[in-house]
């Protein structure tokens, strides 16, 4: 009996040790699973962060390529001091632009087209900056830069025009302020167009030499030209009552001419002052723009899409060819 009294607590030791072995693989098993269940969870909650900034990224990517494709203008950076207009601006209406989501906002937007940097502006926004605009504001229109006055622009159809009645309007202004009594002025224009070539003639000659047919081909080379030039011409005259009190005029187009700058200096002069002078002032002397800047205009307009009749190439060169005869009388 004493045998299996002393038998039995070890049965018992035994037992409770398997309990607690069974408990705690038990433990340990719910311990590996919620820490699969946290770590899934944070698997699956990386995954939506990432692919949340992977849309935004792919939107402000996608948004960037529509702000560098359309080129927005807003107001703020228009009216900034440090914003350099070009030399070109063209008048557009905002309507095209209006269901574009990175236009919202814009005044316009600036491009690179041709050789030169344009400006396309909305029509309803000519008032937001000190620009005059000549003759006038107008859609669709293209306007080029005063020579003078860098707020000033003038439209490239009429640009040629304005400054020739410019340079007219000035001379009777200089005549004027050196106390004239007359003065009159000569436009002469002249289209002059030529034509090389080279021409290559072949001849065959006949010949009887002693009975014998001799027959000889020849080549003759003559280089030719063609012009065909055209004359229009104008003459004003202006009669003031004169005054011996002459006034040194501020110019503009003729500013850097060394004839009219002379004519000042001598009828301003308070000795030996002159009384008659007549002059031939070459169109070069005083150009709208020079044909390199011509050819950039053209290119540019060219690119945007419009046709032109009278490019500002062909009216450079009429422009360089023609001569301002200015005489005046004191």
């Amino acid at each position: 009996m004493t045998d299996n009294i002393n038998e039995m607590p070890m049965n018992t030791n035994n037992d409770e040790a398997t309990t607690i072995t069974e408990e705690k693989k038990k433990s340990s098993v719910a311990d590996v699973l919620h820490k699969v269940s946290d770590f899934g969870k944070k698997v699956g909650e990386n995954t939506q962060k990432n692919a949340k900034v992977f849309l935004e990224k792919a939107k402000n990517d996608n948004y960037l390529r529509r702000m560098k494709k359309y080129n927005p203008l807003f107001p703020d950076v228009y009216q900034s001091e440090n914003f350099n207009l070009p030399n070109i601006i063209m008048i557009v209406d905002e309507a095209i632009r209006r269901d574009i989501d990175v236009c919202e906002g814009a005044i316009g937007w600036t491009s690179n087209k041709g050789r030169m940097e344009v400006l396309h502006l909305y029509d309803d926004a000519v008032s937001l900056k000190n620009i005059t605009f000549v003759p006038s504001v107008s859609c669709d229109a293209i306007y080029f830069v005063d020579n003078f006055d860098p707020n000033r622009y003038i439209n490239i159809d009429s640009i040629f025009t304005k400054s020739h009645e410019e340079r007219l309007s000035e001379l009777e202004y200089i005549a004027y302020s050196l106390g004239a009594r007359s003065c009159s002025i000569e436009i002469i224009e002249t289209d002059t167009e030529s034509k090389l070539g080279h021409s290559a003639i072949k001849s065959r000659k006949s010949a009887d030499i002693k009975n014998i047919s001799v027959t000889s081909d020849e080549n003759f080379e003559n280089d030719f030209s063609f012009i065909n030039s055209s004359q229009r011409s104008g003459h004003t005259k202006t009669k003031f009552a004169g005054s011996d009190n002459p006034v040194p005029p501020t110019l503009k187009w003729f500013a850097h001419d060394d004839n009219i700058k002379k004519l000042i200096e001598m009828r301003c002069s308070d000795t030996n002052a002159i009384k008659s002078r007549r002059l031939e002032l070459e169109g070069s002397s005083s150009a709208t723009m020079s044909y390199k800047t011509a050819l950039a205009i053209d290119a540019t307009v060219m690119d945007i899409g419009i046709k032109k009749q009278a490019t500002m190439e062909n009216q450079a060169k009429k422009e360089n060819h023609s001569k301002l005869i200015f005489e005046i009388e004191f």
